[in-house]
């Protein structure tokens, strides 16, 4: 019998210039979440740095980290003495090249890798960069994968990537019951497309949905980075289950996800077991 996990999507103020200073503010909202009672965590894209996307790489390359780094550490030991899980999104240096990424934290404080079609992932990459600012910046991702976490199965989409459905289709067929989405900036949308977007995705995978965004602005250069909150959760059935809008402020925003719940969805709703793969072919599901 699966048990319910308590989700929380951490709304950080902007970023400042002082990624220490940025570190602490996240590690402290991350305490919040674990008083709350939270099992698992997730901050926003680019967690402890502001969005520098529209600079040049050359700029922020120092402030890149390799996944057995400081920044993974500090947080490795944090939920290890808060026993809480955290998805951190990281600007992650690999060798001679930078990604868009994310790691899973478990709550004894080890980094869980994923499992995609090819084998383990340590990191879920970004895989679609918005040309011409993110695309100088970073190497895409190749490919993506689901964390087991105990007994509950996520995947990750960072920002752009939950523009395409496709990507959502595959997290499905790799089991995923949860994927979350961590956001920074506004993206071009209004609220309602944005949350919408979300529910929709949501419900046509059978899948709940963990969104975390800053919220206030981020000076960089000469350039302002607004960004909009409205961390959320939503249910395997698209409903809208917690938010916390851009008008109150940073803060912790945190929900039930029910495992039975979502399988129930499923038989429900059976839209990914009735895709007609002999007229349109897809990602078929992945043997566990």
């Amino acid at each position: 019998m699966s048990r319910l996990w308590r989700v929380a999507a951490i709304q950080l103020p902007g970023c400042g210039a002082d990624p220490a200073a940025n570190r602490e503010i996240a590690a402290r909202y991350l305490r919040e979440a674990a008083r709350l009672g939270a099992d698992l965590a997730l901050l926003p894209e680019l967690a402890t740095l502001p969005f520098f996307c529209g600079e040049a790489p050359e700029a922020w390359r120092g402030f890149a980290e390799p996944r057995d780094g400081a920044l993974i550490a500090e947080f490795q030991r944090l939920c290890r003495e808060l026993g809480i899980a955290l998805l951190l999104p990281f600007y992650e240096r690999d060798g001679g090249r930078y990604f868009n990424s994310i790691a899973l934290i478990g709550r004894d404080g080890a980094l869980v890798p994923a499992r995609g079609r090819h084998g383990a992932l340590p990191v879920i990459r970004k895989l679609h960069l918005p040309a011409p600012d993110e695309a100088r910046q970073f190497s895409p991702g190749e490919g993506l994968g689901v964390f087991e976490l105990e007994d509950l199965r996520l995947g990750a989409l960072i920002c752009y990537d939950r523009r395409f459905p496709e990507c959502w289709r595959e997290l499905r067929a790799q089991g995923a019951e949860l994927v979350a989405v961590p956001i920074a900036g506004e993206g071009g949308d209004s609220v309602e497309f944005f949350l919408g977007e979300l529910r929709t995705h949501g419900r046509e995978n059978g899948v709940a949905v963990l969104s975390a965004n800053k919220i206030g602005p981020e000076y960089v250069g000469a350039s302002v980075v607004q960004n909009y909150g409205e961390s959320c959760v939503v249910d395997a059935a698209g409903e809208l289950i917690a938010r916390r809008s851009g008008a109150e402020g940073p803060g912790v925003v945190i929900a039930e996800i029910d495992p039975a719940a979502i399988a129930a969805t499923r038989r429900r709703w059976p839209y990914f077991e009735q895709r007609r793969l002999d007229l349109f072919p897809g990602p078929a599901p992945v043997a566990n």
